[in-house]
């Protein structure tokens, strides 16, 4: 679920080469990529459409994932119990999601680093990047939807972005560049130059990296 251009999907599918792997995201841009990616692999294939409200044939598969990628359904409701009756009795769901943005390094100094001195801007509304950070409120949401044993596992690791200073600017000033978008140039300059030193603080051996927290959620049907 939320398989982008489906790095995933085709690990998923290496994983079975008897069975079968489909990507299923909203972008139609990253499915043709995905696709593009994936020619070489005969047991995968890939849908542009909502997994919220697709109609998956009931009890078609054998485990659901999603990297990242489920925290931002609208309706996390109605998007689990869909995706509850596709799984088979006995099936999986597994999920990476974030925990807290205080608890993620990289998060909370980007934030820092282009807010440029103002107050940080309040985080988005749901759903966003934390909208399935609390295990308690996951366990209830997952279990209404028809998943059984619920269960949360944190894990903390270096994150990686990019192979050097330049490298993991270009891809930060990409996912953070809008909050400065109408601060005056100067301004822009002297983020640009602060996100620079503490990305070089952060470099090392394997490229830049930064804290980061999430958890492991596997539930069965």
């Amino acid at each position: 679920m939320g398989c982008g251009t489906g790095q995933m999907t085709r690990a998923a599918a290496r994983l079975a080469p008897e069975g079968h792997a489909v990507g299923v995201d909203l972008s139609s841009r990253m499915i043709e990529l995905a696709r593009e990616r994936a020619a070489e692999l005969p047991n995968v294939r890939f849908l542009q459409a909502d997994a919220q409200v697709h109609p998956f044939p009931r009890h078609s598969f054998d485990v659901v994932i999603s990297r990242h990628g489920a925290m931002f359904f609208g309706d996390a409701k109605a998007a689990f119990a869909n995706l509850a009756a596709a799984v088979r009795p006995g099936g999986r769901l597994v999920l990476l999601t974030w925990q807290p943005s205080v608890r993620n390094e990289w998060v909370s100094t980007f934030r820092r680093i282009f807010s440029a001195g103002r107050e940080a801007p309040a985080s988005p509304p749901a759903p966003n990047p934390s909208s399935l950070g609390d295990p308690d409120q996951v366990r209830e949401l997952l279990t209404a939807a028809g998943f059984t044993g619920v269960r949360s596992t944190g894990l903390s690791e270096r994150m990686f972005f990019g192979r050097d200073v330049e490298d993991a600017a270009e891809f930060v000033e990409a996912q953070f560049g809008w909050m400065t978008r109408e601060l005056p140039g100067e301004v822009q300059a002297r983020v640009r130059a602060d996100l620079r030193v503490d990305l070089a603080a952060h470099l090392g051996e394997h490229g830049v990296r930064y804290d980061s927290a999430a958890w492991l959620v596997e539930a069965s049907t």
